[in-house]
């Protein structure tokens, strides 16, 4: 097609060459897109509002020890994930190394320190008799998992199951759970708040984890954000960076994209992968759907906040109580971080509600209160801590949050129909996958798509 400028109405845009499929939003969601379509014989352009390829998987390159931001484990069932990273030349390996979840750890409830093995008869031990046995770590798997209706994944869109579609606290409460593990449960749940989720949400995870294949835990060899790299590497056209989308117009044949810089683009199709946190800030001319944009204003999104901590000595040694530590306290959790070509460094990791109130101070404040906080918990800290870089996911503006979850009746309200295509344009991302979670999500509903743009 010849260049120029062609008006249509109030839309006009650059006439360049008509791409087959335009893909909005770089993550490992839009990547699997435009990488197999390219490979089933189609042109692809991909834009990506942010300075950077990976979305919400991310390595810290810019850190000694390179750790993770976004996005970690990869279970030995993530078939699309896997098959992704044997085709781009990318290693996926058991991590070395002793397993976080499996080594000694500290509790601080209350403000009381108490070790894990003394967790069961300490005095600050505040739960029901039939729960004190349960480290506060593994309350939320050792109370849900007996409760859990689902046989398999997909199962948490059947309407068959509305009855547990409530809050996860109403759900505990039900079942006759003390307020004490609610609250512990609570302090560290990969969600916002339990009163304001959907059991089915940790029902899905729950299943995920033990039927999806995924017992065993894998890494990418040199940090997750290598494979979405990889995966770019692969395609015809570069990636272009720092295209925000503003305005999408399907106009019957061809779709035309604006972006905020006012370059302008066609395609036969878009392909939009942007998580439903962001895609209110894109305007469709024709308008989306109702359940779209019930589900682009309402569909919650994880809040999480990372401190990555330099440490001068393992102060640990000195005090001799385990360096992992789970806190009810502002803090969250804290974990030793093995990272790339053995360099070290510590990770606290905050989630929903407390998060956010870190959110809404500087980086400055946040680092000051750690290392207080710290100094309190554990005097031998002092003077032995920098805290390098502080990422929240809830201040990200092209993700608001880390990962998406469900709150009561929007299971079955926004799923299956958010899956489905809207004229010429399609979606994708973790939050549609069906059977899936987290990243082998974003890889399923990405299959979708190509496999319909295919026929």
């Amino acid at each position: 097609m010849a260049c120029g400028s062609l008006l249509l109405g109030r839309y006009a845009f650059a006439a360049e060459e008509t791409t087959d499929v335009l893909v909005i939003g770089a993550g490992i969601s839009g990547l699997y897109t435009a990488y197999m379509l390219q490979e089933r014989g189609m042109t692809v352009r991909v834009l990506e509002a942010s300075q950077r390829i990976g979305g919400r998987l991310h390595t810290l390159y810019d850190l000694p020890w390179k750790p993770e931001a976004g996005g970690t484990e990869i279970g030995n069932g993530y078939r699309l994930f896997l098959d992704l990273a044997e085709k781009t030349g990318v290693s996926v390996v058991e991590p070395q190394g002793e397993d976080p979840r499996r080594t000694p750890t500290l509790y601080v409830v209350r403000g009381q320190k108490i070790l894990d093995k003394d967790w069961p008869s300490s005095p600050h031990n505040l739960l029901a008799e039939n729960e004190k046995r349960h480290v506060p770590a593994a309350l939320e798997s050792a109370l849900l998992t007996p409760l859990n209706p689902l046989q398999k994944t997909e199962d948490w869109y059947d309407p068959r199951f509305s009855d547990f579609d409530i809050a996860v606290s109403a759900l505990l409460r039900r079942c006759g759970v003390s307020e004490e593990a609610i609250r512990l449960i609570g302090a560290n749940a990969n969600t916002n708040d339990l009163s304001t989720t959907s059991a089915l949400h940790f029902f899905r995870s729950l299943t995920f984890r033990q039927k999806g294949g995924s017992r065993k835990v894998l890494r990418v060899q040199g940090g997750s954000q290598r494979l979405p790299e990889a995966v770019a590497a692969r395609l015809r056209k570069a990636v272009e960076l720092g295209k925000s989308v503003v305005r999408i117009h399907d106009r019957g044949r061809r779709v035309s994209v604006r972006c905020a810089d006012r370059s302008q683009y066609q395609a036969r199709h878009v392909v939009v992968s942007v998580p439903m946190s962001v895609l209110g800030e894109i305007h469709f001319t024709h308008g989306l759907p109702s359940v779209y944009q019930d589900a682009a204003k309402h569909l919650p999104y994880t809040r999480i906040t990372q401190l990555h901590v330099a440490f001068r000595r393992p102060f640990w040694e000195e005090d001799g109580l385990p360096i992992t530590m789970w806190t009810d306290g502002p803090f969250g959790r804290l974990f030793l971080n093995r990272g790339q070509d053995g360099q070290q460094g510590l990770i606290c990791w905050v989630n929903g509600a407390q998060a956010a109130a870190l959110d809404r101070s500087t980086d400055s404040e946040v680092a000051n209160a750690f290392l207080h906080y710290m100094k309190t918990v554990r005097p031998a800290s002092e003077g032995q801590l920098e805290v390098l870089k502080i990422h929240s996911w809830g201040k990200n503006p092209w993700a608001r949050g880390a990962y998406f979850h469900l709150a009561p009746g929007q299971a079955y309200r926004f799923f299956p129909a958010l899956c489905n295509p809207v004229g010429r344009i399609h979606f994708t991302g973790e939050h549609l996958g069906l059977k899936n979670n987290g990243v082998e999500a974003a890889c399923e509903s990405a299959a979708a798509v190509v496999n319909r743009l295919s026929r």
